[in-house]
């Protein structure tokens, strides 16, 4: 399939004017192509006729669509949010209005559709938002970059305001009100925990490993250590996710964690003998029965071998001892208990390829994989 990367523009003056943006940006990503980033929003007189200050924002989508096709859509979509299209040439008040801008690099006159759009370079309401998305982007008729062309415009009237647009992807992960960040180690939960809380404005719950004074003990002795490690683990969640119940509040719009409950009894089910294990199932039954439930268990899926990199990357002196076998036997164990535990809603996405520690790209690359995901059936495992 092969994907075209387009600009739109997209304005409204009547009615709820953020409402009916955001609704346009949904249909976008619905019926064109994953929204990949939205501008902020700028407020601008009416140009050419009498009416409402507009609201207007650009888009990047890419989508799969010919222009002749996309614009189609984007016609259909107007009426859809309720804009009605009258005969006359004049300018008028609207809910929305939607043009493309670029598409790719292409130069297109025909049928009623000029791409790039042939006054973008006219409008401060274009060309502001369109900056905030692609600065560098080279007008493929006018050879100049789009924040050159900003700087030339003679400047008007316009101002950023503070509400902003949301992108889809993210909105999608909003209905759901507890999420959980699963995986093995070193694949970069809390990364995207963090990430995710920050973007969705959601309370972050973030694992205190690093208080655990049995881990490095564990790592160098295994057989000794291991129940002192595992129940020591289990306190410490419990404490922290009780803490956190009692501390939410009717107006918290839900959490982001960087694990589940149930990982205590994934790690115990590798690191434990078969009567300390038993033993730590019942409390961990007695401990764990009212605390919250995820709505939806994000499992990132990674390489051993990529996994290892991680690790050795982060450079955690305790760690220094996990090899393959053990990583291959957690990511069995977590695929175990998840498989067997019907309740969990669960999707399993595969970032092997992505780095979306380090890079921006990667993690909207990520964001897109789970959206994709969550259209399909849950609990459909990887093997």
């Amino acid at each position: 399939m092969n994907l075209n990367k387009v600009y739109l523009s997209l304005g409204s003056n009547l009615g709820d004017k953020i409402k009916n943006l955001q609704s346009a940006i949904s249909l976008i990503d619905t019926k064109i192509g994953d929204v990949l980033s939205i501008s902020n929003v700028y407020q601008t007189k009416s140009d050419g006729f009498v009416g409402e200050d507009f609201f207007n924002c650009c888009i990047s989508v890419n989508t799969e669509f010919s222009p002749t096709f996309l614009m189609n859509k984007i016609l259909e979509i107007e009426s859809h949010v309720g804009r009605t299209r009258s005969n006359t040439k004049e300018y008028e008040s609207r809910l929305i209005d939607i043009d493309i801008l670029l598409y790719e690099d292409s130069i297109i006159s025909k049928n009623h559709l000029v791409v790039p759009h042939p006054r973008m370079h006219l409008r401060n309401f274009v060309l502001n938002p369109l900056a905030d998305i692609a600065k560098s982007k080279i007008h493929p008729i006018l050879n100049d970059s789009i924040i050159n062309l900003l700087n030339k415009l003679k400047s008007k009237e316009i101002i950023k305001i503070d509400q902003v647009l949301t992108l889809p992807v993210l909105l999608k992960l909003q209905s759901f009100k507890n999420i959980v960040i699963e995986g093995n180690i070193g694949v970069g939960k809390t990364t995207l925990s963090k990430k995710l809380s920050n973007d969705l404005n959601k309370d972050l719950i973030v694992e205190g490993f690093v208080d655990n004074p049995f881990l490095e003990k564990y790592y160098n002795n295994p057989e000794k250590y291991a129940l002192n490690v595992e129940l020591t683990f289990l306190t410490d969640r419990c404490r922290q996710l009780n803490s956190f119940n009692n501390q939410m509040n009717f107006f918290s719009s839900g959490i982001i964690a960087d694990y589940d409950i149930f990982k205590s009894l994934v790690f115990a089910g590798v690191s434990l003998n078969e009567i300390d294990f038993n033993l730590f199932r019942n409390i961990f039954y007695f401990m764990t029965k009212d605390l919250f439930k995820s709505d939806l268990v994000i499992y990132l899926l990674q390489s051993s071998d990529q996994l290892l990199k991680n690790i050795s990357k982060r450079g955690r002196g305790f760690e220094k001892t996990i090899n393959r076998n053990y990583l291959d036997k957690i990511n069995a164990a977590y695929l175990k208990h998840i498989k067997t535990n019907s309740d969990l809603n669960v999707v399993y996405i595969d970032v092997s390829d992505l780095d979306f520690v380090e890079s921006d790209e990667d993690y909207i690359k990520l964001l897109f994989r789970i959206k994709n995901t969550l259209t399909k059936s849950f609990k459909e495992l990887p093997y």
